[in-house]
């Protein structure tokens, strides 16, 4: 800003030093508002593929689950049958 009007301005380029000075504030709150929302939609872009990569992630977990309970469900199975089996034969 500028310092005190001197006596010399006159009131209408006081007027127009001041109509410039917050023209450049304006601009200048602008710039740094459109700054901030460029990185907020970076920032949004970010956390939408962080997103998408943990439902990713997660639905491969559920995958990888249901193939370890059917293998385990399976192991289960084949033990029983193998301990019926042999117990049928230590009767026989």
């Amino acid at each position: 800003m500028a310092g005190p009007p001197s006596d010399q301005e006159s009131p209408l380029s006081r007027v127009l030093q001041k109509a410039r000075d917050l023209a450049r504030e304006v601009r200048e709150t602008a710039e740094r508002v459109h700054k901030a929302a460029k990185e907020s939609n970076r920032l949004t872009a970010v956390a939408r593929r962080h997103s998408e990569r943990g439902r990713q992630l997660s639905e491969k977990g559920r995958q990888e689950a249901r193939v370890v309970k059917h293998s385990i469900g399976w192991s289960l199975d084949a033990t029983q049958k193998a301990g019926r089996r042999l117990s049928g034969k230590d009767e026989g």
